[in-house]
């Protein structure tokens, strides 16, 4: 009875924790440096795109506070790694472990930072409307 009981009350806490994991609604986040974007998908599933220097969000908030007539042109930005994986939550944190896919290694550079993965405060992350 008593191993029952442990039991019981064991697989409630395992459960309760499991189930205690924040959720983080699917779209599209950037991180405080704004220039790296996270797109949150189903089931667990994200991609990752980073920019050097400055990213479409950067230039877009310049564009607004300098107030001028939009002059002809594109912008062309730097890339600083990009990717997709599988997420998960643990104590406010979103970890990002990325796919590697061995097809891919013969023929580009592996990004080895992103190899180990990426964790990043949930709280920092501001969703994007778009």
């Amino acid at each position: 009875m008593k191993l029952k009981l442990i039991f019981s009350i064991g697989l409630l806490i395992l459960s309760c924790s499991v189930y205690s994991q924040e959720k983080l609604e699917n779209g599209r986040y950037i991180t405080p440096d704004k220039l790296k974007y996270i797109t949150i998908k189903d089931d667990f599933q994200f991609e990752y795109q980073a920019y050097k220097g400055y990213s479409p969000y950067t230039i877009q908030e310049k564009r607004k506070r300098e107030n001028k007539p939009q002059m002809c042109g594109t912008v062309g930005y730097i890339g600083d790694g990009k990717g997709n994986g599988v997420y998960s939550i643990l104590d406010g944190n979103l970890l990002l472990k990325f796919e590697i896919q061995l097809s891919s290694i013969l023929t580009k550079k592996i990004d080895t930072r992103l190899s180990k993965g990426l964790s990043l405060k949930i709280s920092e992350l501001e969703k994007l409307d778009n």
